[in-house]
C-alpha cells in the first residue's frame, strides 16, 4: 500500500510547481542521485509526475508502451530516438507514442512534468477507486 498522504485525484487539482520542486530538491533521495519525482496525479490510466534532476544526471532510456509526454518546466534535456538526436529546453514538450527514447540526459538543473497513461501491469483500477474516494 502507498504511504501517500495526500489527494492524487479530485474534480479539480492546483499545484504551485515552484513549491513542489523546492521539496522535490530538499528531499535525500535528490541529494543522494541528483534524481527525485512526486506523482502529481493520478486518475483511472491517466499518471502525472513532476520529476526534478541535476545537472547532467542520466534519466536512462524510456520504453513507452503507451503515449507519454515530457513537458521541460526547467532546465534542458537531451535524447535521441529512431529519428536521431535533440534537445529540449524549458517550454519545449516532447511526446513520443509506443517506442524508446534513449540516452535521455538532463543539461542543467530540470524540472519535467512526465505525462502519461498506465498500461498492463501499471493499471489497477482497485487503487484508482481507493484514490478516488
Amino acid at each position: 500500500m502507498s504511504s501517500i498522504s495526500r489527494p492524487l485525484a479530485g474534480p479539480s487539482m492546483t499545484f504551485r510547481l515552484s513549491e513542489q520542486l523546492a521539496e522535490l530538491r530538499a528531499e535525500e533521495a535528490y541529494a543522494r542521485s541528483g534524481r527525485a519525482g512526486r506523482t502529481l496525479a493520478k486518475s483511472g490510466r491517466f499518471r502525472l509526475v513532476l520529476l526534478a534532476v541535476g545537472e547532467g544526471v542520466p534519466i536512462g532510456t524510456h520504453q513507452a508502451d503507451s503515449p507519454m509526454s515530457l513537458h521541460v518546466v526547467e532546465g534542458g534535456l537531451t535524447y535521441r530516438d529512431a529519428g536521431g538526436q535533440y534537445e529540449l529546453r524549458a517550454g519545449d514538450l516532447l511526446f513520443f507514442g509506443p517506442g524508446q527514447a534513449e540516452d535521455i540526459r538532463a543539461t542543467g538543473e530540470t524540472a519535467l512534468l512526465l505525462t502519461l497513461s498506465a498500461v498492463d501491469d501499471d493499471f489497477r483500477p482497485e487503487e484508482s477507486e481507493r484514490a478516488n474516494s
